[in-house]
């Protein structure tokens, strides 16, 4: 039995992938538990058959409290002035979590992304089970929580270098994750690996070939310069859309954002700002991107930092011309 461990079924990048782990181990006649703190998102729908969702839920402060308290003292010395602030809705989890574990007893559980991967250790460092615990990290540590105006997230580093190492083996998606892991989180260099995202080529191929529901991807309609992600600073939209906006004064094109997030309104109101709002559509969540990328002129990735961007290698795999930042 395999559990693995996520925050939520967000339409996010690391969402997808442990997805698509866990339709290949179902399909390797592994025993497969997607174990979610909430089961919610725009991903809840793509489960593969086979998998056994769990959704863990939220324990009382009182529960957490207790929990925590049976950690060493600098952890819950971290925490405790967050629970007096705010919800702290993930990490409420956690005796459930534990709970899971005593219950159901899997080899091993996999986690991904800063919150469910501290959750795992910690879960199991409770159970006192012979659970082999495997984080996966999948964005810069220092360049994702740097900035962060959540109590939270400002704690987390420190957490991650009190507990990163406790874990079996740590997954870097990049060599730049990987080096990261272990100067700033303080992570053994033999525990880190480095494993790039999985892509379904078959996947995409088949999916690609649907035409998408939207009148400027029909044959006749000027070139589509197309982006992917979450409506996020990470993505930087501001500079691709400034972008936009000189290239739109030369010929003309269209820009196409495929994602949501809580950027939407200030981006809506630079493109107008812009003069371009009239050639720039904020797509929302496309449940398949792949007919989209297939279909664009080129497809551009304006991040400021990413572990590894997986929408380049998926518009790669759909034949899409790519340019990014560095």
């Amino acid at each position: 039995r395999i559990a693995l461990l996520l925050g939520s079924l967000s339409g996010g990048g690391a969402e997808r992938i442990v997805l698509e782990l866990a339709s290949a181990l179902t399909q390797r006649e592994y025993t497969v538990d997607l174990v979610v703190c909430r089961l919610e998102g725009d991903l809840v729908s793509e489960i593969p058959g086979g998998v056994r969702p769990i959704e863990l839920g939220t324990a009382r402060r009182s529960t957490l409290l207790r929990a925590l308290l049976r950690l060493p003292a600098r952890t819950w010395l971290t925490l405790l002035p967050l629970m007096l602030r705010k919800p702290l809705k993930k990490i409420r989890a956690l005796p459930l979590l534990e709970l899971y574990l005593r219950r159901e007893r899997p080899e091993v559980i996999l986690a991904s992304t800063h919150v469910p991967n501290l959750l795992a250790v910690w879960a199991v460092r409770l159970s006192g089970l012979p659970i082999r615990t495997v984080l996966k990290q999948d964005n810069s540590l220092a360049r994702s929580l740097a900035d962060s105006t959540d109590p939270l997230r400002r704690k987390l580093p420190r957490l991650v270098r009190l507990w990163y190492g406790q874990a079996d083996a740590v997954v870097a998606v990049s060599k730049g994750v990987a080096d990261e892991l272990a100067t700033l989180g303080n992570v053994p260099r033999e525990k880190v690996h480095v494993i790039h995202n999985p892509i379904d080529t078959g996947r995409i191929a088949r999916q690609a070939e649907a035409l998408p529901d939207h009148p400027w991807f029909q044959p006749g309609q000027p070139p589509v310069v197309l982006s992917a992600g979450r409506l996020h600073p990470q993505k930087d939209y501001p500079t691709l859309l400034r972008a936009f906006a000189t290239l739109r004064r030369q010929r003309e094109l269209r820009l196409a954002i495929l994602g949501e997030g809580r950027e939407r309104s200030r981006l809506e109101k630079l493109t107008q700002d812009l003069g371009i709002g009239a050639d720039v559509g904020l797509l929302g969540f496309q449940p398949n991107p792949f007919a989209f990328m297939a279909r664009a002129a080129v497809f551009v990735l304006s991040s400021a930092w990413e572990g590894l961007g997986n929408v380049l290698i998926e518009a790669l795999a759909c034949g899409c011309p790519v340019v990014s930042t560095d």
